[in-house]
């Protein structure tokens, strides 16, 4: 008989690393959110002058929160892979038996994202790399380490020739000068349906050119969280407060200062690339080193439980992001596309997040998964999973299990 292909019980899940999760769904939304609002992802862009506060809120970003935080997520995404195939493991099942079939649907998923929501999609992204991650999955250590450094330093040229991470206006080809305008007129007048034939086809270019600059990275970031998982790194978190410790100062000292050299040496695509692809996984292992040792406190676990149920639902939060980015700033919804600058979306950040805990809180109370977690869930294993929650049948009840609304 075949082993049964089952996911992770929610009993089984480890806080922390929803807790990290959570976090992290902050900050892509800050670096996010100026893509939904202007066309300043986009080729050819010339960003306007800003007044103090609008300068103060693009530095914070640029220096606190680009790069960092995807940083994280894709550690968690190769720790992730790790956890699921040590539980497949003990239970006899194949993980090429699922696990292409759960990278597929999470590039379907991605490409829906892209067509009706956003330009900036990761999740295709995520999901062709996971077939890369699988040919690692029975390397050595040190052939993960090797090929990790590899991976970076492919992040390195291919970012620099793409002009750096903070890359905005410049020469462009005259071939390329009609997107901002075009953008604009699409993004502030144009039909839900124009939007979404805009989104499909400049979603082919943007996803190579993205996956071109980023794709290696990533790629290393997730045999890093592979690694991690192996050694069982979050498991043993309390013996490792040592590690977390050195990570919290030294990296903090290294990552600012390599991160305020990225900024200042904008203009040297190379120069700064290098400061970059270096500084910002340096600031995004301190950024988990903090939660961790802040976890480990006596009452930091119940502190940080918030955040965790937000991470827990990281997926429908990351695409309901885009859908709020979406109604907002689009023509077909309130309209203010371009009519907000950096600090007035840094505080629509922290409505959208602050909105989002209580929601999550709301919704886990009742289901067991987010509605996105549980549907990729159940395709994944072609099952469906369950979705309520069961509630213990309290006295003088009927004497069947009750389930929340």
């Amino acid at each position: 008989m075949k082993p049964t292909h089952e996911p992770i019980r929610p009993s089984e899940r480890m806080d922390i690393l929803d807790i990290l999760r959570g976090f992290a769904i902050f900050g892509i939304l800050a670096v996010n959110i100026a893509g939904m609002a202007g066309p300043a992802f986009l080729p050819g862009y010339l960003p306007p002058a800003l007044p103090w506060h609008d300068q103060i809120a693009t530095f914070l970003v640029n220096f606190l929160a680009m790069g960092k935080f995807y940083v994280i997520f894709s550690f968690l995404f190769g720790l992730g892979f790790s956890i699921q195939m040590s539980r497949a493991e003990v239970k006899g099942q194949s993980l090429k038996s699922f696990y292409p079939r759960r990278l597929w649907i999470l590039f379907g998923l991605g490409l829906l994202h892209n067509t009706f929501f956003f330009l900036g999609d990761i999740l295709r992204h995520y999901a062709l790399l996971g077939f890369v991650l699988m040919a690692f999955r029975k390397r050595s250590d040190r052939t993960l380490m090797i090929w990790a450094a590899v991976f970076m330093v492919i992040g390195f040229i291919t970012m620099g020739i793409t002009g750096g991470p903070l890359a905005v206006g410049g020469e462009i080809p005259e071939e390329l000068a009609f997107i901002v305008p075009m953008a604009r007129d699409v993004y502030t007048g144009s039909s839900f349906l124009q939007v979404v034939i805009f989104q499909a086809v400049g979603g082919v270019f943007s996803f190579f050119i993205t996956f071109a600059s980023q794709g290696g990275v990533v790629m290393a970031l997730f045999l890093l969280g592979l690694l991690a998982g192996r050694k069982q790194f979050f498991q043993q978190l309390a013996e490792k407060k040592p590690v977390l410790k050195n990570v919290a100062v030294w990296g903090f000292i290294f990552g600012l200062s390599f991160n305020g050299a990225f900024i200042l040496f904008a203009e040297l695509p190379w120069v700064s690339t290098f400061f970059w692809v270096v500084g910002a996984p340096l600031l995004g292992s301190v950024y988990m080193a903090w939660l961790c040792l802040l976890y480990l406190k006596p009452r930091g676990a119940k502190w940080l439980a918030p955040v965790g149920r937000v991470g827990r639902m990281a997926l429908t939060n990351y695409l309901m992001h885009s859908l709020i980015g979406s109604l907002i700033f689009n023509g077909y919804g309130l309209g203010f596309y371009e009519k907000v600058g950096p600090a007035g979306l840094l505080g629509i950040t922290f409505l959208i997040y602050l909105l989002q805990i209580p929601f999550s809180t709301w919704w886990l109370n009742r289901y067991q998964f987010g509605p996105m977690e549980w549907l990729w869930r159940s395709l994944t294993y072609k099952k469906r999973q369950p979705f309520k929650k069961v509630f213990p049948v309290t006295a003088g009840s009927s004497g069947l299990m009750e389930q929340g609304s």
